[in-house]
């Protein structure tokens, strides 16, 4: 059976869609490879003949795309979405279903949470609901009536995989080249956990992932960093949400990094500053962790307790600390105005960056995506500015409170991106972290994020 993975096009923008990561890219300067679409393909090909079309990263037009469909007819298409693209990823699955027959499966946040209007539309067969896999293998099979599948007259619920060992290696074969931009070398997301325990209103994590953490083993971990390497692919983040929930885990999988073929390579990895210590960084940084990036949320203690982070700034404080003292850069995640936050607060946010210095930051504005608690909230008390799924994306302001307007976090961000970036140090230090293969690009960068500040 022939089966197509799609990473769709869109019209103006280019966008990432991976996880919880549904933004344009210019929020990020790059796109993130959407790493999904490998472990999907990784499945699915071990049984049937399999495509995997990446028209973000290989930049193909709507035009094309459709014709490269044609091309290889497929009796499947599996599509990859969010929810700023859903509109646009619908439109996509309406011709392919219009010019080849292919049955549509889609996947990823907005249709998990959203299946029931998704379904309205004729051209959807099936909504994949939490993670992809093995409800997709399950429809290949015909067995339709399985948990993480919908269609219409049938809901089998949210599925999340009890055995990720269990899962073939991604096809990371399979995707076009995406490339780092501090270093210019091409580079992989790299899931090695899935599930979060944790309670913040903000987050989709736990409607496609589950409360229960999940993780590869160190040695099946090994097996992607290996199979990475020979594709020439020794920059890897891994992409999950509490990479060092398990402290043993992580420990034994640095070891194995240490004593392993890796000296060539190096890893950033995404994390929780609550579960991060000194042992932890010094091992990862001996194994070869460059970078670490951290939710951090706010610089308001009442703020972080508002939402349900359950950390504090002085453990973030510490955590950056850690990583400075072992030579792993940082990457600090704030999110400005969330519910209980208001200018002053936002302020306390941006000042706290600036103190606790980490070398770069990201300053997000509170998305109500559908599935997550600030959704609800938003809805339940007339906080949302716009239901248009196109600008409920991390780059744009779609909420607003009676006290702390739209305009006002709009500016916000602005503000804070200015005051923490255009400071000698930090520009000194940004320019110190670029590699001389990736200077080409550094002025396209620059022009691209002077450019999105001005929006």
């Amino acid at each position: 059976m022939k089966v197509l993975v799609l990473n769709p096009p869109t019209a103006n923008r280019k966008y990432t869609r991976e996880g919880r990561c549904q933004s344009e890219a210019d929020t990020w300067l790059v796109n993130f490879p959407p790493s999904t679409l490998a472990c999907i393909a990784g499945q699915v090909r071990v049984k049937h003949e399999t495509k995997l079309i990446d028209c973000i990263g290989s930049n193909i037009s709507f035009d094309s795309c459709i014709r490269m469909v044609q091309d290889f007819k497929p009796e499947y298409t599996v599509i990859n979405t969010s929810t700023p693209t859903i509109e646009n990823d619908i439109s996509i699955a309406e011709e392919i279903k219009k010019t080849t027959g292919s049955k549509i499966i889609i996947y990823g946040e907005h249709a998990t949470a959203n299946h029931e209007n998704v379904l309205k539309n004729d051209a959807i067969d099936y909504c994949i609901r939490g993670e992809p896999e093995t409800p997709i293998m399950h429809i290949l099979e015909g067995n339709v009536k399985n948990p993480g599948i919908a269609f219409n007259g049938f809901d089998g619920g949210i599925w999340q995989e009890p055995n990720l060992d269990y899962l073939d290696i991604p096809a990371y074969d399979l995707m076009p080249p995406y490339y780092y931009p501090l270093s210019g070398n091409q580079w992989m997301f790299v899931r090695s956990g899935r599930g979060c325990p944790f309670n913040c209103i903000y987050c989709i994590v736990p409607l496609m992932s589950g409360r229960k953490t999940r993780y590869h083993s160190p040695e099946y971990m090994i097996k992607q960093f290996e199979f990475l390497k020979k594709l020439n692919i020794k920059h890897w983040m891994l992409w999950d949400e509490l990479a060092t929930f398990d402290k043993q885990r992580m420990l034994n999988l640095c070891n194995l990094i240490k004593s392993g073929d890796f000296k060539d390579c190096i890893w950033f990895c995404t994390n929780r500053v609550d579960v991060f210590d000194e042992d932890l960084a010094k091992s990862m940084s001996e194994a070869g962790c460059r970078m670490m990036a951290f939710g951090l949320e706010s610089g308001s203690n009442e703020v972080l307790k508002h939402i349900g982070k359950r950390i504090t700034t002085d453990k973030s404080e510490e955590a950056i600390r850690l990583c400075k003292k072992y030579g792993i850069r940082t990457v600090a995640h704030f999110i400005l105005g969330l519910p209980g936050s208001n200018k002053e607060s936002d302020m306390e946010t941006l000042d706290f960056a600036k103190r606790i210095n980490p070398d770069f930051v990201q300053f997000y504005i509170a998305t109500p995506f559908p599935g997550s608690q600030l959704y609800t909230l938003a809805k339940e008390n007339n906080w949302l500015t716009t239901e248009d799924w196109a600008k409920v994306e991390q780059g744009d302001v779609t909420i607003s409170y009676p006290d702390y307007s739209a305009g006002q976090i709009h500016e916000m961000r602005r503000k804070a991106y200015k005051e923490f970036y255009f400071r000698p140090r930090t520009i000194i230090n940004g320019l110190t972290a670029i590699s001389p293969k990736a200077w080409l690009k550094f002025p396209t960068y620059a022009k691209t994020f002077l450019n999105w500040m001005k929006r």
